[in-house]
């Protein structure tokens, strides 16, 4: 039997995960929520806020997503697939932005008779950012039900990403983002709620996230990085 125990071993260490090519992801490392991490809370906030009637939790949704500047991607790549269903319903435009003048106007009507909500609201109008805030990247498309998207996007090596995904709520939408080698990154199984992957690149290189749309209704989409 000793003969074949160097065989053995060799063969234990050919298939050992420890042999291939790791992911494109350092250690996972803590911290407070980045720019894209941000919008995803103040989304999950104001939909908590408008499902219970609450107008502190709309105001904090508000100021949140006010918290962060939003600007249109730059080098994202983007690939449809041609499957899908060629006649079905259109869903809602978009998801409600909690930052828009609309949703303010919802959290004043929310706040009633109640002068410190009103005086809560009036001061959140007034408010202009001073200083330089947070930059998210935001890029905004729709998918019809069965479709996936897929976004490539340059990261860079040893610094914390964020990438979330808002829905409009018509169908679940799933996310996955795998590196250039094919490796799974992160995978968030379809829902109907905001969600947020977060993740270190170990090095620079290209990532896909790979958007689908599980249902049989067109869906809107927010895909936000930072």
């Amino acid at each position: 039997m000793r003969p074949a125990l160097p065989l053995l071993a060799a063969l234990l260490c050919a298939s050992s995960p420890a042999l291939a090519d790791p992911a494109n992801v350092a250690l996972a490392r803590s911290g407070t929520d980045g720019a894209a991490g941000r919008l995803i809370l103040a989304q999950q906030s104001y939909l908590a806020a408008m499902d219970e009637g609450d107008p502190i939790l709309l105001l904090a949704a508000i100021r949140l997503a006010r918290s962060v500047t939003v600007r249109p991607p730059t080098g994202w790549t983007r690939t449809t697939s041609d499957e899908g269903a060629a006649d079905q319903d259109i869903g809602r435009s978009a998801a409600p932005d909690p930052a828009s003048p609309q949703v303010l106007a919802i959290a004043q009507a929310l706040a009633g008779e109640d002068i410190t909500l009103q005086d809560l609201a009036y001061d959140l109008d007034a408010q202009r950012p001073h200083g330089r805030q947070p930059t998210a990247i935001r890029a905004e498309a729709a998918l019809a039900g069965g479709q996936t998207d897929s976004w490539r996007i340059a990261l860079s090596g040893d610094v914390p990403a964020e990438l979330g995904l808002i829905g409009d709520r018509d169908g679940a939408l799933g996310l996955t983002v795998t590196d250039d080698s094919g490796s799974i990154v992160c995978a968030l199984p379809p829902g109907l709620t905001p969600a947020l992957c977060r993740f270190t690149p170990a090095r620079n290189g290209f990532f896909t996230v790979e958007i689908r749309n599980i249902g049989q209704v067109q869906n809107s989409y927010q895909l936000v990085g930072s």
